[in-house]
């Protein structure tokens, strides 16, 4: 029994992390041949992967001379010969299961359709299955229309919330999902003295301290949103320190934000975020949309508290007190005022010990693996 990892996006993100946890679990629990096909526009992946095989023998990498683009869904039916080839390398492997990594339901789509055409049972690994529309995709809208069928073309699906299965079946999904949490190295994310922390990154004491990790990208991640907050409330702008930890296509626009609203804050380069989790009263994450982001888990299990956007994973583990509705400045800061009016408290005892029982990387290597041999063993 062997099985078949396909991914074809050329970027290296949170869902390849997982992945590649995913696939050193299922190796030291499988014995059988394990495929990878990667594109070599990722050099990050497959890179990686070339680290991994060299303690596991038992993984075959294959690199593709293509990769995914933000209209592959119209690709796919605009130029069937690419389904045809795939499903002869398909073939030619002989995998009992294709395992389809998608960041987003256009992701690694082709192998969707060339393990349906091959008669090989196929299983879409998939943390985000919203619409391009509502993640503000250009041509969002028309995107989706070729995006409609995908939902039809996986045997099975696997993704990382009940959000996200409820998602999945609104989008017309009708076959098995299966739900298989994220995990985070709860050794290495754990509560640590704040006060240090603190001196140890050059922030104010006495201040409130409110973070954001992570790619600094406004139309996802919406760090605007919680400087909008803070500058639209005097209490919390006398109040509060934010942090930003990260990099990315907005960091100078954040910059100049901060700046011209007067905003006390500090922004760290992309760096090991545990002492930062440490120093935070709480991590906020504003997002349009997420999966389960891993932030929110490594916050959590460093006993740190976290406001979110209600939806997605978010809504899955957050008290509703520390949810607020999605892409709303003025109710992130009722949320974040009455957070601080409580006394910022840290996470209940119960939400902690289900992330660090249970969205452990252990936790998730067990359920991954399990979850991937179940289904190859059905077909």
């Amino acid at each position: 029994m062997s099985i078949l990892f396909y991914d074809d996006s050329p970027t290296f993100g949170g869902h390849e992390v997982m992945t590649l946890l995913g696939v050193e679990a299922l190796l030291t629990r499988h014995p059988g041949p394990v495929h990878f096909l990667a594109s070599s526009a990722n050099t990050k992946l497959c890179d990686q992967l070339t680290t991994l095989a060299r303690s596991h023998t038992h993984l075959h990498i294959h690199t593709l001379d293509h990769q995914s683009s933000k209209f592959e869904a119209i690709r796919n039916q605009l130029f069937p010969a690419r389904k045809n080839a795939l499903a002869k390398i398909f073939q030619k492997l002989s995998p009992s299961l294709v395992v389809a990594v998608q960041g987003n339901i256009e992701h690694s789509s082709l192998s969707l359709h060339a393990a349906r055409h091959a008669g090989i049972s196929s299983t879409s690994y998939i943390p985000v299955p919203h619409s391009n529309a509502e993640m503000g995709a250009k041509l969002g809208k028309f995107r989706d229309i070729f995006c409609s069928h995908l939902f039809h073309q996986a045997d099975s699906f696997i993704t990382i919330t009940d959000e996200m299965a409820h998602l999945l079946k609104l989008r017309g999904a009708s076959v098995p999902i299966q739900i298989v949490y994220n995990g985070v190295d709860t050794t290495r994310f754990h509560p640590g003295p704040q006060d240090l922390a603190r001196a140890a990154l050059g922030l104010p004491p006495t201040k409130t301290i409110i973070g954001i990790i992570g790619r600094i990208e406004f139309r996802q991640k919406q760090q605007h949103l919680l400087v909008q907050a803070i500058f639209s409330n005097p209490k919390l702008h006398h109040a509060c320190h934010l942090v930003f930890a990260g990099d990315g296509p907005d960091a100078a626009a954040l910059h100049t934000l901060i700046q011209q609203h007067g905003i006390s804050a500090t922004i760290l380069p992309w760096s090991d975020p545990v002492m930062i989790y440490q120093a935070l009263d709480a991590l906020v994450i504003p997002s349009r949309y997420e999966g389960l982001p891993l932030v929110m888990l490594e916050a959590l299990a460093s006993n740190t508290a976290v406001l979110a956007s209600d939806r997605d994973g978010m809504k899955d583990v957050l008290p509703p007190a520390w949810r607020f509705l999605p892409n709303d400045p003025k109710a992130l800061a009722n949320t974040l005022s009455h957070f601080i009016d409580q006394g910022c408290p840290s996470p209940a005892a119960t939400l902690t010990a289900r992330v660090r029982n249970t969205m452990s990387l252990s936790s998730f290597g067990e359920s991954f693996a399990s979850t991937l041999l179940k289904l190859a063993r059905l077909h």
